[in-house]
């Protein structure tokens, strides 16, 4: 048995768990909190779940609105709503909004909400059984010219010009997920190289298991594709949230943050190679998350993804060393961190042109960029993170992180009046 509780207090959701393992004793109950989690996204229907359990409020929060869009969804879980004392004009209301079954939590009746769940349960898997049989199950299963069994096509996220990225529902996971679909790309020896890329993206981040790197699912193969289930943000990337404007203490904070998740993957022995704000998500609005290590590079899997001398990587966030094809160490991705840092204190890249080349020729030769004057207190650290010669750079991201938190401190001491 596995339910899904959106509830706010942990008292209740710890008694819907006490209730429910008395008859399944191995019974899952995930938690969703709506307070801190927000809105069902519109592409989640819960069919990993064999019931979903509603609250009719939370602080500011009017679950009976909720239970007007989910009972609209097709194919959503059976939805039993939880009143917050008995009503009989709010069950009224609940049932012809779709509810399967309608409970008051003043007193749970052990036996009625059990038996609701249960017969929740057994319509969602009968609903189940029919529709993974129906013409809509199986293209609901394709990605591109992959079938992936277990997971639901919701929509297209992006196209690239290897991967494809998709928003779906796994059978497994807590919800929605982002799918990377790749085709085998096989070398002259047979290795399949889109494999060995995907490989080398979870088990960095099985490996480091660090609070600001991406979560991920499964690695697989179906129909020559390989895919990677991944963690779907909501709130998107760095980038959308730099066009909402952040002020320079909330820029300092997420550098903060970046340094010290550079800090963990360098100490594992490896370089990300592409840090720019398109690879950094959002968790919360607090918290990020890195994403994407198909370019990083790490010598324990021995496994060289280029040639020696070869430039890949973002132009505009490339270090001199790697925009020349040079030799790389973790100060590199260090000097990333600065033109993502500039970016979001100014808005702008430190350099610019419409040739990429011009581009790569300017982080070597242009002088460092002067901030606006009202930031000018933070150009030393910004003369650090963005020198030409790492050797000029901070030794490493902890240094980095200190040096941030440092002036982050100042910062906010100097604009409080301190």
């Amino acid at each position: 048995m596995r339910l899904l509780a959106i509830e706010q207090e942990p008292r209740v959701q710890a008694l819907i768990r006490h209730h429910a393992s008395c008859r399944w004793p191995a019974v899952e109950v995930v938690a969703y909190p709506p307070l801190e989690r927000g809105a069902i996204p519109a592409e989640f229907l819960a069919q990993g779940f064999d019931a979903v359990l509603l609250a009719q409020s939370w602080p500011g929060g009017d679950g009976m609105d909720w239970l007007r869009d989910l009972g609209n969804r097709a194919g959503f879980a059976p939805v039993v709503f939880m009143l917050d004392q008995e009503d009989a004009r709010a069950r009224e209301a609940a049932v012809g909004w779709g509810a399967f079954a309608v409970v008051s939590k003043h007193r749970f009746a052990h036996a009625a909400l059990l038996d609701s769940i249960e017969a929740a349960s057994h319509r969602h898997r009968l609903a189940m059984a029919e529709w993974r049989v129906s013409a809509a199950a199986r293209e609901s299963h394709r990605f591109g010219d992959a079938h992936i069994p277990g997971y639901r096509r919701a929509r297209l996220l992006a196209r690239g010009s290897v991967s494809h990225l998709y928003i779906a529902e796994s059978e497994k996971a807590e919800g929605l997920v982002v799918l990377k679909v790749t085709p085998s790309q096989r070398d002259d020896s047979g290795i399949d190289q889109s494999f060995e890329r995907f490989l080398q993206e979870y088990e960095i981040a099985e490996r480091i298991r660090h609070p600001n790197i991406v979560h991920l699912h499964e690695l697989g193969i179906a129909d020559d594709h390989a895919y990677l289930a991944m963690e779907y943000f909501p709130l998107g990337d760095l980038r959308r949230r730099m066009k909402a404007g952040l002020s320079p203490a909330e820029s300092l904070q997420y550098a903060v943050q970046l340094a010290e998740v550079l800090g963990a993957i360098h100490e594992a022995g490896i370089l990300h190679r592409d840090l720019k704000p398109g690879n950094v998500m959002l968790r919360t609005a607090e918290q990020l998350a890195l994403i994407d290590f198909g370019m990083a590079k790490q010598a324990a899997l021995q496994m060289e993804l280029t040639d020696k001398g070869l430039i890949f990587g973002t132009p505009h966030y490339m270090s001199p060393e790697q925009g020349h094809g040079q030799r790389l160490d973790a100060r590199s991705d260090l000097y990333s961190l600065g033109v993502v840092l500039f970016e979001l204190l100014t808005g702008e890249k430190p350099y610019r042109a419409d040739n990429p080349m011009t581009v790569l020729y300017m982080h070597r030769n242009t002088p460092i960029p002067r901030l606006d004057p009202r930031l000018a207190r933070l150009q030393p650290l910004m003369d650090r993170l963005l020198a030409k010669e790492p050797e000029d750079r901070y030794a490493d991201a902890a240094a980095t992180a200190t040096a941030i938190c440092a002036a982050r401190a100042q910062w906010l001491a100097e604009a409080n009046g301190a």
